[in-house]
């Protein structure tokens, strides 16, 4: 298929795409197709990937948002519900715990540790197997740790929404 430009329209700069066979496609509109491409395009990249997460064994339960950014996957932040911001933090290390047979996914530990100005972050441990999270907890800097699970019923397109029962 071959394209030619023709001129048209009362403005020298409006241009037309024709394909050989003379059906014309405006040249605006295919770069406002292209131009919307490029915008859900950028929209997707931007997305992360997130957990919605609340404690285990308190009497006033801790809910968190868990991101990873997916233009950096060793960076991310987490946003406590009813905190003063994201906090930002670093993946630390993984390790794989378990070689898993068939094609299933191996198991891996990740420790990512807090990026505060006064270096009195803790670090969160999680162990997950593909999508499956089995073991998630905050370490204190002082030994005290925190054990969480998946909270699904607070996951929305966008983040963790909570609501106060």
């Amino acid at each position: 298929m071959r394209f030619y430009f023709q001129l048209s329209g009362p403005s020298p700069v409006s241009f037309t795409l024709s394909p050989s066979n003379h059906a014309e496609v405006p040249v605006n509109k295919l770069i406002g197709v292209l131009a919307g491409f490029l915008v859900i395009s950028s929209a997707i990249a931007d997305q992360n990937d997130f957990r919605c997460l609340k404690s285990i064994g308190l009497k006033s339960p801790l809910k968190l948002q868990f991101v990873i950014q997916t233009d950096k996957d060793d960076s991310g932040y987490v946003i406590y519900r009813g905190g003063s911001g994201p906090i930002s933090i670093k993946r630390l290390e993984e390790k794989e715990l378990t070689r898993a047979p068939g094609g299933r996914p191996s198991e891996f530990e990740t420790q990512w540790g807090e990026i505060t100005s006064d270096g009195t972050g803790g670090t969160y441990v999680f162990v997950s197997q593909g999508a499956l999270i089995d073991d998630f907890r905050y370490v204190r800097k002082d030994g005290k740790t925190f054990r969480f699970e998946e909270d699904p019923d607070a996951s929305t397109d966008k983040g963790c929404e909570w609501a106060t029962k």
